[in-house]
Formats: structure tokens, sequence, C-alpha cells
């Protein structure tokens, strides 16, 4: 159980990177127009890290997690903005019988930033210190700062990635739903990366 407690609390510092998307749209009817609205939405509300917006049209775990911490610690907002800076997302095609969306996405690759990133955050801490370290403001003031320095000098690939989302109806909106494979391909490798490092720590 303390392995899994200190798992979860180095991806919640960590995965400050990684997020599941949603947007508004002109209602929650699943048409071409409504789907193809909700995507453009989404550019804009992970380039803004617009917590209201994401709050109420998405469907991640990670992200939901994400957004706590930032209602609380404005540096994790921060570095959100900075993340998806670059992030272009393209419908392909839209499925509406099997109620999904097909996109192409581009963003910064980030996965050897949170790669080290991790490593370096877990290089001999405990479960204690962990923990310490999301009320350490001079920490995440120090180090997200940093994160973002680098973040500004990653580069965009040429070829974009294509994931197909989960489209769900809401009450006045559609929700987009973005597993792993999802939230991996839109943080710029940085979800696989994370994982990856994490369980060489071990």
């Amino acid at each position: 159980m303390q392995k899994n407690l200190k798992r979860s609390l180095c991806l919640v510092l960590c995965l400050a990177f990684s997020l599941g998307l949603s947007a508004c749209s002109g209602g929650a009817s699943m048409s071409d127009k409504n789907i193809t609205a909700t995507v453009e939405t989404v550019e804009k509300a992970l380039k803004d890290f617009d917590s209201i917006t994401l709050e109420k049209y998405v469907k991640s775990s990670t992200l939901k997690t994400i957004l706590n911490l930032s209602k609380s610690h404005p540096q994790f907002a921060k570095l959100g903005r900075a993340m998806f800076e670059k992030l272009e997302i393209e419908v392909k095609s839209i499925d509406k019988k099997n109620k999904t969306v097909t996109l192409l996405v581009k963003n910064r690759d980030m996965a050897a930033i949170a790669s080290k990133f991790t490593k370096e955050l877990t290089d001999g801490k405990s479960l204690f210190e962990l923990a310490g370290l999301l009320n350490n403001e001079t920490f995440l003031d120090t180090s997200l700062e940093k994160l973002n320095a680098e973040i500004s000098e990653a580069t965009v690939p040429d070829n974009p990635k294509e994931i197909t989302v989960s489209i769900e109806k809401g009450k006045s909106n559609l929700i987009l739903s973005f597993d792993e494979k999802a939230e991996d391909a839109v943080s710029g490798g940085v979800l696989t990366a994370i994982k990856e490092a994490f369980s060489q720590s071990q």
C-alpha cells in the first residue's frame, strides 16, 4: 500500500504535464458541427489552462487531480499553459454511430524532460518527503519554473499522432473522454515517460 501511495504522490507532482481534454460546444446533440466545435474549443481550453471549462467538460482522472492541485498552487496552471502553448488538434474523422472522434495531435516532444524530472524527483525520497513537496511553495516555484524553461526549448515533431476519443452527451454539452493513450499523445509523450521512469526507480 505504501508503494502505491508513493507512486500516486509522485504522479500527482509529475503529471502536471499530462491531461485529458474537453470543451464547450453548441449543445449536447451528437452532430458533426458540435463535435468539431468541441474539438476546436479543446485547443483554447488547454492553451489557457482554463480550469472551469476543463472541469465542466472533461472526463479524465489524471486531469481532475492536476486541476485540484492548481486551485491552491498556481504554479501548476502556469506549467499547463507552457506545456500546451504549441498544441495543435485536428479532426480527422467522426463516427457518430460509435460515438468517437479520431484526432491528429501535435505538441512539443516533452518525454525526455518528463523522464529526467521524474528520476530527479524520486531519487532517494521517502513517501513523507514526496508528500511534503506538494505544500513546499519554494520547491514548486523553483522546480516548475525550471520545467517551464526546458519545455520552451522542446520542439514540435513534423508528424502528428493519431488518437481516437470517446464522445459523451452531457446535460448541455458534449464531453470528450480520454484514455491514457490519448493523454500521452496530447501531453507530448509525458505520461508514458513518467511511468517508465518511476518503474525504473523502484
